[in-house]
């Protein structure tokens, strides 16, 4: 056999215009490629736009601890090493956790070092990131589909984008790391096919590596393990050899970042965080009949609101929904309809239908978040139907083409053509576009900051508790200290304090409420009441230093010292990098006479005191300042006082 001739660059360029298909697109192909560029470009324009309500919005829910309060984020760039060595929350609080998304994390404290405590910058990156994941979905659902008219893919995309369900991904900042987690999960995918297609081992070990950085984003991706595999195996001509091969790849991201987060985990310091209530409703379960009955519950509204997105909440924690067992109708009417959507993939998985991969993938995808595997952080969460519903969304386009008899699968359709041959088609979808941007757009407003999401979504969640305890909050913080009169400080103050004890109604064990209520009594000047609501907050172990702080400052005003000392540094112990505390401790020091202990409790202060603590340093400064004097260092005596005359005010 005669050694073939290897061709010069310019003969295969030659060689590809004259076949007109492997090469750059000749007559009839041009408009077609043309076409698909513009349409995706068009999608992407959708994804942006219905969006683009979102720029004003404020930092807001998880978007303090995730970046406003988050100690390495606000580092800026210098933080990005603590970042990647520790839990994801180890910035915000002290306890050991058992998350490892850094790859948001580092994103926010570059945004911060270059825009500090500007929400805007988050939500155009936000905005930016959903217009290209929709564009480079579009183009994987091209490749994916190549028998098909490209209208298919286009549908399926823009019911994807516009997608009420997605609101809380794309408006809140904090959601990056879903978004991140998508990005590279379908670069990856793109790397897969690149390598099916064209067996380039170099795109192989590119889909791990991208996979890796999925899992580094949110390690809920996890599970595409799963549902990768069956993609190439329904869409693709991919040998059995290509798929473990490309497996394979995930695989090894995955279990890359499994070992590097299993060692940032096991050097964590601090107490431990046991899941609370609050934070999954399941936890209250008294029974694996009543913990599988409610989680099937769960799944039944995931699929429900997929298909109706309404009312939308930012929470749904105890007792929005409630436990139940399997008495109640729910669970079994959820667990028929899962049995029966397995039951399609299992009789139809040899057909190889588009629908009937959607409905796995969904399975696959929602799996994770069903808390029958394991108990996750929440119960429910719209975010959580993020991946999934690109299945849900694969599984409807494809059945209403099977039921419109729309003759779509024609790779030879141009656009135009396929409008017409799945008018029917396009007639159904029309109206769910529109809602979906209408709705999606809608809700965006709602997002604008702390005080009008907590107030809408106290109505659409009416027994959460937690909704009830934010929307508490924000009376007091918003509305009451900023109250011009002191009536109206009053009238607030008694809103806020209706909203804790609604809250404390639903959950009793609301640690957190009490300790709320508590300051809102103290800032009434109800110093007893605000005392015994405090005490109910510590008797809980509420993970808040600020409750322990503001016990110590009663027992400080009522002259018992020694019981304010032991809160202060309860407070500390709870997280020690916060000024607060150390200036409370220096304080009581101070009167108590222990000069050398108030020093060095002020001056630790001074070390976690940043520029926007403005009113604590103040105090620091003239406490340092009394000391110094009574110690008869003048020169450090006047140092602190200029620097105390350098804020202002009093």
């Amino acid at each position: 056999m005669t050694k073939s001739k290897k061709l010069t660059r310019k003969e295969k360029i030659e060689r590809n215009r004259q076949k007109g298909a492997a090469g750059r697109p000749t007559g009839a192909a041009k408009p077609m490629v043309r076409e698909t560029l513009l349409l995706g470009l068009f999608i992407a324009f959708v994804a942006f736009a219905i969006y683009a309500n979102t720029f004003g919005n404020d930092f807001i829910l998880d978007d303090s601890n995730a970046i406003t309060e988050n100690h390495f984020v606000k580092q800026g760039v210098a933080g990005i090493p603590d970042i990647l060595t520790t839990e994801y929350r180890a910035g915000y609080w002290q306890a050991r956790g058992n998350l490892y998304r850094p790859v948001s994390l580092v994103m926010f404290a570059v945004e911060w070092q270059l825009f500090p405590n500007n929400p805007f910058p988050g939500h155009l990156i936000n905005v930016l990131v959903y217009a290209l994941c929709a564009l480079l979905l579009f183009r994987l659902l091209c490749r994916l589909l190549p028998g098909w008219s490209v209208l298919v893919p286009a549908l399926i995309t823009l019911l994807f984008v516009v997608h009420p369900i997605h609101t809380e991904v794309v408006a809140n900042i904090k959601s990056r790391d879903e978004l991140m987690s998508f990005l590279f999960l379908i670069v990856s995918i793109h790397l897969l096919l690149d390598y099916v297609q064209g067996k380039r081992k170099r795109a192989l070990w590119l889909a791990g590596l991208s996979f890796f950085f999925a899992m580094l984003s949110k390690e809920g991706v996890i599970t595409m393990l799963a549902a990768i595999p069956l993609m190439l195996f329904f869409f693709t001509k991919a040998k059995k050899q290509q798929i473990i091969r490309a497996t394979a790849s995930l695989g090894i991201g995955a279990a890359v970042y499994l070992l590097i987060r299993a060692s940032v985990l096991s050097a964590q310091t601090g107490e431990h965080y046991d899941l609370l209530l609050i934070d999954n409703f399941l936890v209250g379960a008294q029974s694996f009949s009543e913990r599988t009955a409610t989680a099937f519950k769960v799944l039944g509204k995931y699929l429900w609101m997929l298909f109706y997105p309404n009312p939308l909440s930012i929470d749904y924690a105890y007792n929005q929904i409630p436990i139940v067992n399997w008495a109640n109708w729910q669970p079994i009417a959820s667990l028929l309809v899962y049995l029966g959507l397995a039951g399609i993939v299992i009789r139809r998985f040899r057909k190889k239908e588009m629908w009937v991969y959607g409905i796995a993938f969904y399975l696959i995808a929602i799996s994770l978040y069903s808390n029958l595997v394991l108990t996750i952080g929440s119960g429910f969460g719209e975010r959580f139907l993020f991946l999934p519903s690109l299945g849900f969304c694969m599984a409807l386009v494809g059945l209403l083409v099977l039921l419109t008899r729309s003759p779509l699968k024609d790779k030879s359709l141009n656009l135009t053509q396929s409008l017409k041959a799945g008018k029917v088609l396009v007639l159904i979808l029309l109206p769910l576009f529109a809602a979906g941007a209408a709705m999606t757009m809608n809700r965006n407003t709602a997002w604008k900051d702390h005080f009008t999401i907590y107030e809408t979504d106290v109505q659409h969640a009416p027994n959460s508790a937690r909704l009830h305890y934010w929307y508490g909050n924000e009376l007091m913080k918003e509305k009451a200290l900023k109250a011009p009169t002191q009536e109206e400080k009053m009238k607030y103050l008694d809103l806020a304090i209706a909203q804790y004890n609604e809250a404390l109604r639903i959950h009793p064990e609301y640690g957190d409420a009490y300790g709320q209520r508590g300051l809102a009594w103290y800032r009434k000047g109800d110093r007893q009441r605000a005392a015994a609501d405090y005490q109910e907050a510590i008797n809980r172990k509420v993970g808040s230093w600020k409750v322990y702080n503001n016990m110590g400052v009663i027992y400080g005003e009522q002259s018992n010292y020694p019981e304010a000392l032991k809160q202060f540094q309860y407070a500390l112990k709870v997280d020690n990098r916060y000024p607060l505390p150390y200036k409370n401790l220096g304080a009581t020091y101070l009167l108590m006479g222990d000069i050398d202990n108030a020093l060095k409790y002020l001056h630790q202060g001074l070390q976690y005191a940043t520029e926007t603590d403005t009113d604590v340093l103040r105090e620091i400064y003239t406490y340092l300042a009394e000391c110094y004097n009574q110690k008869g260092d003048q020169v450090n005596f006047e140092k602190y006082n200029r620097l105390k005359e350098g804020l202002g005010g009093k």
